[in-house]
């Protein structure tokens, strides 16, 4: 470990405890001249985008007990994925132009209709697919859009809903067993005190790439028509942040009756990125519907850093080529770098809602529960780690995936599956562990969440 970081934020006042609430917005999309070649992210190399069909966005939720001055600003971001080190740079930067700390979480939506931020889906395989004018262009925009959730900051009441209607587990397909699903919508709303909507934060999760492999233009996929439909509905900025999309779960696979056809919507096609990302800002507003506010007074926000060791030949050998431009290096112990975070909103000293920062994408089964032992597995007598939101207490809980870094798939070490025979007896190689950093990941991790949240 190198780090703890570890901050309470509270406005404690015997006669008004409040926060403030601010949201703000920048485009994100490349220019398909300047940046040119746009290399997509998500599939295979060399998908060279062609046109862009809709905006990119970083978006912000900002929240700061009115007290004090320093917010917490939580970000979704419309790309892949963001390294730490460009976390870092984004930090750095809101601190240095607003003159005051604040702290800052980048969550990037995992969109597989972007460009590639990451390096690994470039000309072809062993080329980098990075363009650092457009990552430059990338920080510059996701840290001009915390400023503005910060500047826009106003008294504000807040509302947290929860729900899961059966439709949200059909959006999501599930590619290997045991067939898990976090499909969950938490939402955290926050308006003026006469009522009119500043914004919201929204989590669920499964992956943008309704469009699929063949697509070349650039789309925020369900994530879009998420935000547009959710705003339509209760009006002020709509932010969404991805959770648990590991294992891997995918609007791919579902199957969705279009209610205006009656039939099942076209796989790869706008219209079912558009009745995905319309059920989920469904779901969310009706739970808003009838929901009472909460009197927030006070978060704390904690980070740690783990080391987590590079079992995976191929980010060893990609980071060896540079295919990150620099980034997520690996040490001579072989480790990478990874930060871990929590984030309580509190009323008073109770937690209400509780949000797990995770730099990757995490198996469902590690959020929620259900690990299952299979014939094949190479660890069956791995001990399973605790479902992280089976950790929290809160009546409302979050988890944030890709949470300002991404290290691939998190799986449960008990399912670890990199060697014949395969799990279930598959004819081949269950999709995951490609992908993943090594089998100790998911242990690290939830011991890191285990210990913030334990941390008073």
């Amino acid at each position: 470990m190198l780090r703890l970081l570890f901050a309470v934020v509270s406005a404690f006042s015997p006669l008004f405890a409040q926060m403030r609430a601010g949201v703000g917005s920048r485009t994100v999309t490349p220019d398909l001249v300047k940046h040119a070649p746009v290399y997509m992210a998500g599939f295979g190399s060399n998908r060279v985008a062609a046109s862009v069909h809709d905006e990119l966005y970083a978006r912000c939720f900002a929240l700061e007990p009115v007290h004090e001055t320093k917010p917490i600003v939580m970000c979704g971001v419309d790309v892949i994925g963001i390294f730490w080190e460009d976390t870092v740079r984004i930090r750095k930067a809101v601190d240095s132009q607003l003159g005051r700390p604040a702290n800052v979480v980048i969550a990037a939506l995992h969109d597989h209709e972007g460009p590639d931020t990451m390096g690994l889906w470039g000309a072809k395989q062993g080329v980098s697919g990075i363009n650092e004018e457009y990552n430059t262009f990338l920080v510059q925009r996701v840290t001009e859009a915390a400023l503005d959730a910060i500047h826009s900051l106003q008294p504000a009441t807040l509302t947290v809903a929860k729900a899961h209607p059966a439709v949200l587990d059909t959006l999501i397909a599930d590619n290997r067993p045991p067939e898990v699903h976090d499909a969950e919508v938490i939402v955290l709303s926050a308006k003026t005190h006469r009522g009119k909507a500043i914004g919201a934060l929204i989590n669920w999760a499964n992956h943008p790439e309704t469009l699929g492999s063949k697509n070349k233009e650039i789309t925020s996929d369900y994530s879009g028509y998420l935000r547009q439909e959710f705003e339509k509905r209760v009006g002020g900025m709509a932010v969404f942040i991805n959770g648990a999309v590991g294992g891997m779960q995918s609007s791919l696979g579902a199957k969705l009756m279009d209610p205006e056809t009656k039939q099942v919507s076209p796989d790869n096609s706008f219209r079912k990125a558009e009745l995905v990302g319309t059920a989920v800002a469904t779901a969310a507003a009706d739970a808003l519907r009838g929901a009472k506010p909460i009197k927030m007074s006070a978060y704390e926000f904690r980070e740690k850093i783990v080391h987590i060791p590079t079992a995976n030949e191929g980010f060893r050998m990609a980071a060896k080529a540079n295919l990150y431009k620099g980034r997520k290096p690996i040490g001579d112990d072989g480790m990478t770098v990874v930060p871990v975070g929590v984030i309580r909103l509190l009323q008073h000293h109770d937690a209400k809602l509780e949000i797990a920062l995770i730099p990757g994408e995490l198996y469902p089964e590690l959020s929620i529960g259900g690990i299952e032992r299979y014939s094949g597995a190479d660890y069956p007598e791995a001990a399973e780690e605790m479902p992280i939101k089976k950790m929290m207490q809160a009546p409302y809980r979050m988890l944030f995936g890709l949470a300002d870094d991404e290290i691939g798939y998190i799986i449960p070490k008990a399912e670890w599956d990199d060697k014949a025979p395969w799990l279930k007896d598959a004819p081949k190689r269950w999709y995951g562990e490609v992908n993943s950093v090594g089998p100790e990941a998911a242990r690290l991790i939830a011991d890191a969440v285990t210990e913030l949240l334990r941390k008073r």
